[in-house]
C-alpha cells in the first residue's frame, strides 16, 4: 500500500505549461483518468492533491474511488497576491477576499486549505524564491481552522517554516532548509512533515539543473530528515507527483524508497494525514 501525501494530478511530470494548457478550457478527463490509473498500477491507495486552478483535482476527487483511491484536495492554493501560489491557485488582497476564497473552496468540496509561506527552491544557487511569509498568515490559518479545515502549508527556508508552525500549520510541505529549531517546533506541535525529496533526487544527473547544487540540497534534506526523525517529527510520504521527472504513481514509490533507506517509518505520518486532512 502506497500513500501519496502530496501530488498534483493535473501534471504530467514533463512540462508544467503543457499540463496546465491541456485543462484551460475544460478538465481533460481522459488525462486525469490515465494519471489515476498509473497511481492504481503502482499500488497508491491514498492521494492528497496540492490543488490547481483548473479544477482538475476536484474532478479527480469525484472519480478516484473507481480506482480504489481515497482522494483529498484543497481545490486550489490560496495565496496573497504578490506571493507564491499563482501557478496552482487564487490570490487575494485582503482578509475579506481570503475568507471568500475559503468559503468557495468549501463549496467546491475541498477537504482542507492549502496556503503558501514561501516560494520554491532556486536550483541555480540553492536559494528560495519569493518574499517571506506574509503578515496576515497567522490570521489566515485561524480562519481556515475556524471553518473546520486543516491547513497544508508550502514552506521552504527555516524562518518561513517556523512562522508557519507558530501560526498553527497542520503540515509542512517540502520544508527544504529545515533546521533543528524548526524540527523541535514540529515535534512539539505534532505538525506533519511531507518532504517531497524525490523532486530533487529525480533531477540529479539528467542535465536539467546544476548537479552540484542539486546534490547539496539533496544531502542537506536527507540530513534534516534523519535529525527530524530522531527528534520525533512525524514524517509522511509525499513526492510532489507531477513535478519534473516525478511521475504519477512511481513518484510515491520513489519517495517511499528514499525515506525507508534513511530509516524513516512514514506509516504514522501517512495515517495522521489521512485522519486530519478531511473537513471536520
Amino acid at each position: 500500500m502506497i500513500y501519496e501525501c502530496h501530488g498534483h494530478i493535473i501534471l504530467d511530470a514533463n512540462s508544467y505549461q503543457n499540463s496546465i494548457s491541456r485543462h484551460e478550457t475544460n478538465v481533460d478527463e481522459a488525462f486525469i483518468r490515465r494519471n489515476l490509473q498509473a497511481c492504481q498500477d503502482h499500488g497508491v491507495i491514498f492521494y492528497r492533491d496540492g490543488g490547481d486552478k483548473h479544477m482538475a483535482s476536484v474532478f479527480a476527487r469525484k472519480v478516484a474511488h473507481e480506482y480504489g483511491i481515497d482522494y483529498r484536495t484543497p481545490a486550489y492554493i490560496i495565496h496573497k497576491n504578490g506571493y507564491y501560489g499563482h501557478m496552482f491557485g487564487r490570490g487575494f488582497d485582503n482578509l475579506a477576499e481570503y475568507r471568500q476564497l475559503v468559503r468557495v473552496a468549501g463549496v467546491l468540496g475541498a477537504d482542507f486549505i492549502k496556503l503558501t509561506a514561501s516560494g520554491f527552491i532556486r536550483y541555480s544557487d540553492g536559494g528560495v524564491t519569493g518574499p517571506p511569509t506574509c503578515d496576515e498568515f497567522s490570521e489566515m490559518v485561524k480562519i481556515a481552522h475556524g471553518e473546520g479545515f486543516a491547513v497544508m502549508v508550502h514552506a521552504n527556508g527555516a524562518d518561513n517554516i517556523k512562522r508557519a508552525l507558530d501560526a498553527g500549520a497542520d503540515s509542512i510541505e517540502h520544508g527544504f532548509y529545515m533546521d533543528r529549531a524548526a524540527c523541535l517546533i514540529m515535534a512539539q506541535t505534532g505538525a506533519v512533515w511531507v518532504p517531497t525529496i524525490a523532486t530533487v533526487a529525480n533531477l540529479i544527473g539528467i542535465g536539467h539543473e546544476h548537479d552540484s547544487v542539486l546534490r547539496q540540497v539533496y544531502e542537506g534534506h536527507q540530513s534534516a530528515l534523519v535529525e527530524a526523525n530522531a527528534l520525533g517529527v512525524t514524517i509522511a510520504c509525499g513526492s510532489d507527483a507531477g513535478a519534473q521527472r516525478v511521475y504519477q504513481g512511481q513518484g510515491a514509490c520513489d519517495e517511499q524508497h528514499i525515506l525507508s533507506a534513511l530509516g524513516i517509518n512514514t506509516a504514522p505520518g501517512n495515517l495522521r494525514i489521512s485522519e486530519v486532512f478531511r473537513r471536520q
